[in-house]
């Protein structure tokens, strides 16, 4: 029996070693050319984070501890004495207008460095984003520096070009419909023109559209003035997106006699809301000239007339009906931002 309670206490000892959260010292951060409130700052500001994260048990140092801020000898055996296995240097070098900051993980005894990083700040105002990053990936295998991130408010040392606020673009799509009541399924052309406001978190769309170009004896002309809104996945350089939006539709149904030995035209309208749901992505977000590609499920929600013939011998007689439309639509378009 005492063999079984020290095999199930050996086993818990060591499942609370394995998942147990580490303790890591924080020393003090390094100010060159910078007032030392910045450092108070942000070492309050990482200890925050890292207490959010909940990885790691942040140990603060105090000024008993007397460390010498940058001597990683000192600060490794304060962090020892504290029952630490980690501690986190940070060097914050002010050169002309920007601030490089670094910062550095190590495990006790040990000189290599398990993680770092550097990022550069262009004032005191982007401290705060770069410190969430680095508590949030610290220690991890990604780095707190995201190249992909085309809303970096860091101005890191990077060629993709960064964007602030909202940015519109203008430009022009080729359409297709494809409507699934009551008609066939049949692809229609169609051309579109579009305006998107980006928000980062947001995208804002307003787009005229019109499929089935001409006059045709099968299907309606569908026009449609959209707005809609749109939620972006992520905000890299390519970002997924989907939403919807309401439209003010427009449906002109042409007919024409002449097959039969009398020539007659007819126009049948229709017009009302019409509700597209849908999504697509985004490429080249990040610069001037942006590609969309899109898909959308459209329901009207208004009776549209169809043409309907049927033969009774020699005899062919002609009817409206009406239906409520709905189906697929798709756009690639290109634009220029603004």
């Amino acid at each position: 029996m005492n063999c079984i309670k020290k095999f199930f206490a050996a086993t818990l000892a060591l499942a609370a070693s394995i998942y147990a959260t580490d303790r890591v010292y924080l020393a003090p951060f390094s100010m060159v050319g910078l007032n030392e409130d910045f450092g108070i700052a942000a070492e309050k500001l990482m200890n925050a984070y890292i207490d959010d994260n909940g990885r790691y048990v942040l140990v603060n140092h105090s000024e008993d501890d007397s460390v010498k801020v940058g001597d990683r000898e000192s600060i490794n055996q304060k962090a020892i004495e504290k029952n630490c296995t980690k501690f986190i240097m940070a060097e914050f070098t002010r050169l002309g207008e920007n601030v490089i900051t670094s910062f550095k993980l190590y495990d006790i005894n040990n000189e290599n460095v398990v993680w770092s990083d550097r990022l550069k700040a262009k004032n005191p105002d982007d401290f705060d984003p770069i410190i969430q990053r680095v508590a949030r990936n610290i220690g991890t295998t990604k780095k707190a520096t995201n190249d992909d991130d085309i809303y970096s408010v860091t101005e890191q040392e990077t060629k993709k070009p960064r964007k602030k606020g909202v940015t519109s673009y203008w430009g022009g799509k080729i359409v297709g419909s494809l409507p699934l009541n009551p008609s066939e399924a049949k692809m229609d052309a169609g051309l579109g023109f579009f305006v998107l406001y980006d928000a980062r978190d947001l995208l804002f769309g307003f787009d005229w559209t019109m499929s089935n170009l001409g006059e045709s004896n099968d299907k309606p002309t569908l026009i449609d003035l959209t707005l809609s809104a749109f939620y972006p996945f992520t905000s890299s350089n390519i970002s997924p997106f989907a939403g919807g939006g309401l439209s003010y539709s427009w449906r002109y149904t042409y007919y024409n006699t002449y097959r039969y030995g009398y020539d007659e035209d007819n126009e049948f309208e229709a017009n009302g809301l019409s509700l597209q749901l849908g999504g697509g992505v985004i490429f080249n977000r990040a610069s001037r000239v942006m590609f969309i590609l899109q898909a959308t499920y459209f329901i009207d929600f208004f009776e549209t007339p169809f043409i309907v013939e049927s033969e009774k011998g020699k005899t062919v007689q002609i009817s409206k009906k009406n239906h409520y439309m709905n189906g697929f639509k798709f756009g690639l378009g290109l634009a220029i931002g603004f």
